[in-house]
């Protein structure tokens, strides 16, 4: 190795491309291995074999250096990018009937309050599915309407606040490829399958409906069918004597994608902005669990 340390130290780094190419091996984390091979290639080959043999190996390494570049631009850009209050407060500006500011999604804990519940139903083409079926894979919203509600503050005032965070969920593609709404009419007798698909018409034929969240429209086939449902999620309804009006409180339920109920919202909380920030801090808790593997790669 004496011998051989002088003819390495007399070499013009700037005119070898070799000796550069060593120079780069060596601060590389394959640095030892391959100085190594680089040395004992030139004490048997002299300079030309170095040249070839360096030459091969910075190819192979430029192309290893523009895949792994190409891979993380790729990852960049696929990651999603974080739903902010600022993003939220710009879709739905502070207004008289919701006076605050947002909170920060990820800010704040969504507990678990209760399983969400199982049952028979009808989709709009009548055929008889289970309720869950429709809360598989996505995080869900469901609510419990009737079409003929003509309360200023209960179903159309739901109905509404789901069209407008719908519409705004356009701009937002992470939180729509993984959110679901369901609307399950209480009033099986007059909101017939194709009552419902009439109801829910504006979402179902929407042009842009592949853009903004999927939204299921149910009902079911009779009162029997209905009742567990109503009861296991707690929702109380009163049929009034003039068989047209049903009483009842204004409920939805944000359902996390492991069939959990994590909030309920009601008259004075219903807002698109909390909706948002809720459905992202589920996303966020997902992400830091490790169970954001479960997500979403499209709508079903």
């Amino acid at each position: 190795m004496d011998q051989f340390r002088p003819a390495v130290l007399k070499v013009d780094f700037n005119s070898v491309p070799s000796m550069r190419v060593l120079i780069w091996c060596s601060t590389n984390k394959f640095g030892g291995a391959l100085t190594g091979v680089l040395l004992m290639r030139m004490r048997k080959f002299g300079i030309g074999g170095l040249v070839v043999l360096s030459a091969a190996i910075a190819l192979f390494y430029a192309s290893s250096l523009s895949k792994v570049r190409i891979e993380s631009s790729q990852a960049h850009q696929s990651a999603p990018p974080r739903l902010s209050a600022g993003t939220i407060t710009q879709l739905f500006p502070r207004s008289t009937e919701h006076d605050f500011e947002p909170p920060e999604p990820g800010s704040y804990a969504l507990p678990v309050i209760g399983t969400a519940s199982d049952g028979d139903v009808l989709d709009t083409e009548g055929k008889a599915q289970k309720l869950k079926r429709y809360m598989r894979g996505k995080i869900s919203v469901l609510s419990f309407i009737y079409a003929m509600c003509s309360e200023e503050k209960g179903c159309p005032l739901a109905t509404a606040t789901l069209f407008d965070t719908r519409d705004a969920s356009a701009h937002l593609p992470r939180i729509s490829r993984n959110t679901r709404f369901i609307s399950l009419s209480f009033d099986p007798v007059r909101d017939t399958p194709a009552a419902m698909q009439s109801y829910g018409y504006p979402a179902l034929a929407d042009p842009e409906a592949d853009k903004k969240i999927p939204w299921t429209f149910l009902t079911t086939a009779s009162a029997r069918q209905l009742k567990p449902i109503l009861r296991g999620y707690g929702q109380s309804i009163n049929p009034r004597a003039d068989g047209q009006t049903i009483s009842h409180l204004l409920r939805l339920y944000l359902v996390d994608r492991r069939g959990r109920i994590r909030n309920i919202y009601g008259l004075g909380f219903l807002d698109p902005r909390l909706l948002f920030t809720d459905i992202e801090t589920l996303l966020l808790e997902e992400t830091n669990s490790g169970a954001g593997a479960g997500e979403s790669s499209g709508k079903s």
